[in-house]
């Protein structure tokens, strides 16, 4: 059923040693891990279908753009589909957002329908994430930076506007339908009370990361798209050096409690991209 739903997202809520928040995201653990209280909470996820330009990457963290490629389905690391799809997306969000140069780091397909155990997840493939969070904060942002680039590189390009963009879009036939992602609109979130910086262990990805906390006054807007398939994408932001953008979408996936429970299996895949700009 498409239109609004309803459904639980976990939130940041306090941690549980007096310590400052961390997650573990060793792939071989098959979930993260954490010291800290994940506190479920229901709330209304608003369905973009038919909105589709209601939602722009530099007003509200987030947009959804139509994918016209020819990589529908998963793909081996290393081979010429990871190739020929890393070149589509990165034609795609330099054409888009005016960018120099996109370089994709990381992809991660996520499984849905039967979970896959932990010796079937590795750091291309993993289950969804059930709470609420942002990838990198700006000092993992810039770590990343550093990382992907090399220490000098990352300093000449961090004088100029750089992003850390994440496209995320369903793989295969089948739409997602069970547990979609919902991403929260920007200028929803009181940033000094609902966001909070946690460490990441365990992941080649991120370092340090934030995690939300559900907003007592209600204001957060929570967005999904119904019945998405491989030729739609989300567009978000993890970072953005600009602070008189967006900053982040933050995203969860989440159970639509509106859709029946089946076992067809429901793919999507995440791309993590350095976006560089020449002014």
């Amino acid at each position: 059923m498409s239109g609004d739903t309803t459904g639980e997202l976990y939130f940041f809520s306090h941690t549980i040693d007096d310590c400052p928040p961390w997650v573990d995201a060793t792939p071989a653990l098959g979930d993260l891990t954490s010291n800290f209280i994940r506190t479920p909470t229901h709330v209304t996820i608003h369905d973009l279908r038919g909105k589709e330009n209601s939602v722009e990457i530099d007003t509200n963290g987030f947009e959804i753009l139509k994918y016209n490629g020819s990589i529908h389905d998963e793909f081996d690391n290393d081979s010429e589909m990871q190739r020929h799809c890393y070149e589509e997306i990165a034609a795609l969000l330099k054409k888009r957002l005016g960018a120099s140069r996109v370089i994709i780091f990381n992809h991660v397909f996520r499984f849905r329908a039967v979970p896959r155990t932990a010796d079937q997840c590795d750091e291309n493939r993993k289950n969804p994430v059930y709470f609420a969070h942002v990838d990198n904060d700006p000092p993992g942002a810039r770590l990343k930076v550093q990382q992907v680039l090399g220490e000098e590189e990352a300093k000449k390009v961090m004088q100029k506007r750089l992003q850390i963009i994440n496209v995320w879009r369903p793989m295969g036939p089948n739409p997602i339908i069970n547990i979609p992602l919902t991403i929260c609109d920007y200028r929803s979130l009181d940033i000094d009370k609902d966001i909070h910086r946690a460490e990441t262990r365990g992941s080649s990805n991120s370092s340090t990361n934030y995690m939300i906390s559900c907003n007592t006054q209600g204001a957060q807007r929570w967005c999904y798209l119904s019945y998405m398939r491989s030729d739609e994408m989300f567009i978000f932001k993890i970072f953005d050096s600009n602070p008189e953008s967006a900053q982040f979408g933050a995203h969860t996936a989440f159970i639509n409690e509106h859709a029946s429970q089946t076992d067809v299996e429901q793919k999507s895949l995440e791309m993590r991209c350095l976006v560089l700009y020449d002014e």
